[in-house]
This record gives structure tokens, C-alpha cells and sequence, in this order.
């Protein structure tokens, strides 16, 4: 039996400083409530910049975070306390997230 190569594909998350979203722009864009917003936040799966949710603005990082940890809560019925875990973990693991 021959085996066929795979080619493997590598990939680099840059992050776009100049991207950034709003508080409300951030639930428009994870289809979520403000609550489970302010949760994500306090979890520290967003690290948001500004001194409060109306001065509040998120980075594609933090987007990205955001639905890799509601998958964790949905796909692998983690609590969002491990879910945020996972995510840190994730990222200490990988060499491409800062």
C-alpha cells in the first residue's frame, strides 16, 4: 500500500492593531448578549482596552478567543471558567498566538 503525502499547511495569526470593535459591535459580531459578553470579560477570554464597556474596544484576537471558547462551552460542555483555561492553554501551546 503507497501512502500519499500530505501537504502541510502552516499559518500565522497576525493581529491588526487597527481593527477594533465596539462593545456593542463586539455582541452584533459573536451573536450574543451583552451578559454573556460581560462574562467573557470577566473570565478574561476578552481583554478588552478602555476603562469601561462604553470606552471598551476588542482587537480580531479577541474575537477569535471569544467564539474558540463559546465552542468549548458548546461542543465540550466546558464551564466558561474552563473554557477560558483551555484558551490560555491553547495559546501557551502555540507558538503562532502571542
Amino acid at each position: 500500500m503507497t501512502s500519499i503525502p500530505v501537504p502541510v499547511i502552516e499559518a500565522e495569526l497576525v493581529e491588526d492593531s487597527t481593527f477594533t470593535l465596539d462593545f456593542a459591535m463586539l455582541c452584533t459580531q459573536l451573536h450574543c448578549g451583552a451578559d454573556e459578553a460581560l462574562d467573557l470579560v470577566h473570565y478574561g477570554v476578552l481583554q478588552p482596552r478602555g476603562q469601561s464597556p462604553q470606552h471598551w474596544r476588542f482587537s480580531s484576537l479577541d474575537i477569535y478567543r471569544a467564539q474558540l471558547s463559546r465552542r468549548l462551552v458548546r461542543d465540550l460542555e466546558l464551564d466558561l471558567a474552563g473554557a477560558a483555561l483551555a484558551v490560555e492553554l491553547l495559546e501557551r501551546l502555540s507558538p503562532a498566538c502571542p
